[in-house]
């Protein structure tokens, strides 16, 4: 009884969020109940500052530092409760789930890696294990180039993380967003062999030309990011968005401005069409692989247990799953069911807070993360997903500009609890 009002409070809190969102884009600034008047935009005393050279040596060096304790903290749990340290010891606590899956695909190639006469891990989109094909061409060991393609590319995330968030929001909030970011709780997938630490790249660079209006680069990022995750092709929303509220084409169109809608089309819209080549390629591999560009579909259905459905009955799954784990999982409910239910509320409870402070289209993307990610048949992996939606920390942060205690607990409590997975994951349970 008490779940079912949970699930009518999340559709009630995402229909007034989904409305806000729409009334903003389309210039609306304030909802009228009778006399009640509501202010659908919140005006933030924050201002944005440049960054220097110096700003982003120190954020590398803070994602450096984050690696080294996260590669330390593997390499010390494998000299107390395994084998020793040793190379195969570090390698034995990050090989798991899904990671296998790319170091075979890296290794065998799509065309290569056949599991019971099907190739299964079709469902696994390629820029990864592509670029970790590469590096083996310098780097003789599959697991390595991971993880330092993995590493690379956190750093290079960290650094454009806060330069986005600096430039619209202050320094103060880009050091802080950036700490929420390193200090989630799944945020130790980023050194681990998966896509996380690559597609957050990729989305907060295209995201950061999106909003500088640099849109032939946005294009090209958004389809390599469309290339490394499913999700990638909807930044093309974004930019769409973010287009529409900058530039008014429906006032062009009411005034017949025909020579800014045409500058518009080959200057802009183009651009953002090129990000669903990402998605186009990814389809030609299916079809030069199995002759069908949608096979995927047919092996996430049939052999991941994988599809889409209304996020709703997604949580019931997981809360079903919860009280009723199957035999020898137990530990599921601890490190994957509930807290899946616990950071969607999470995240709701955000997505409340920031639809009126944050520009609608950091809440477009935010909506886009965590509903995509919740409404999944077989959701086993929300945490990790979520770890990429990274308006998520920036909320975190502004909350934390008024309440540095809260701040400071809610960033303690993220490392406590980022270390009990982590350790969990390292012992093999299911933390994927």
């Amino acid at each position: 009884m008490l779940f079912n009002l949970f699930l009518v409070l999340c559709c009630i809190a995402t229909a007034a969020v989904l409305a806000v969102l729409v009334i903003r884009c389309v210039g609306g600034k304030r909802l009228k109940f009778g006399q009640i008047r509501l202010s659908l935009a919140k005006p933030l005393a924050l201002a944005g500052e440049t960054v220097t050279k110096k700003d982003s040596a120190k954020v590398a060096l803070w994602a450096l530092g984050i690696l080294f304790i996260t590669y330390g903290a593997s390499l010390l749990y494998s000299g107390i409760f395994k084998d020793g340290v040793s190379w195969q010891s570090f390698c034995n606590a990050w090989q798991h789930y899904d990671v296998i899956h790319y170091l075979r695909l890296a290794e065998l190639g799509y065309f290569g890696n056949v599991e019971n006469g099907q190739h299964l891990t079709l469902v696994f989109f390629p820029l990864y294990p592509w670029l970790m094909r590469l590096l083996h061409l310098l780097i003789p060991n599959y697991a390595l180039c991971g993880h330092i393609i993995s590493s690379l590319c956190y750093i290079g995330s960290c650094c454009v993380f806060f330069r986005l968030v600096t430039e619209e929001f202050g320094k103060k909030m880009g050091w802080l967003s950036v700490a929420f970011l390193t200090a989630y709780p799944f945020s130790f997938f980023f050194a681990s062999i998966h896509t996380e630490s690559l597609f957050l790249l990729l989305s907060v660079a295209c995201f950061y030309m999106i909003r500088k209006h640099r849109y032939p680069l946005a294009g090209v990022l958004g389809a390599l990011a469309a290339l490394t995750r499913m999700q990638g092709v909807l930044l093309a929303v974004v930019a769409f968005a973010e287009y529409c509220m900058s530039e008014h084409p429906i006032r062009k169109i009411q005034n017949r401005d025909v020579r800014g809608l045409w500058q518009d089309f080959y200057g802009k819209l183009i651009w953002m069409g090129l990000i669903g080549l990402g998605t186009l390629a990814y389809l030609l591999l299916n079809y030069a692989v199995e002759g069908d560009p949608f096979r995927f579909l047919v092996y996430q259905k049939e052999h991941w247990n994988q599809g889409t459905q209304l996020f709703v009955r997604s949580l019931r799954g997981l809360w079903g799953a919860l009280w009723n784990p199957s035999q020898g999982y137990e530990f599921v409910s601890f490190t994957t069911w509930g807290p899946q239910i616990v950071l969607f509320a999470f995240c709701l409870i955000f997505l409340l807070y920031g639809v009126r402070r944050l520009h609608p289209v950091w809440m477009i993307y935010f909506v886009i993360c965590v509903y995509l990610n919740f409404s999944l048949t077989n959701p086993l992996s929300c945490g990790r997903y979520i770890a990429c939606a990274f308006p998520l920390p920036v909320l975190l942060a502004m909350g934390s500009q008024k309440r540095p205690a809260l701040g400071h607990f809610m960033l303690t409590a993220f490392g406590i609890l980022q270390g009990i997975f982590m350790l969990a994951y390292f012992a093999g349970r299911h933390v994927c």
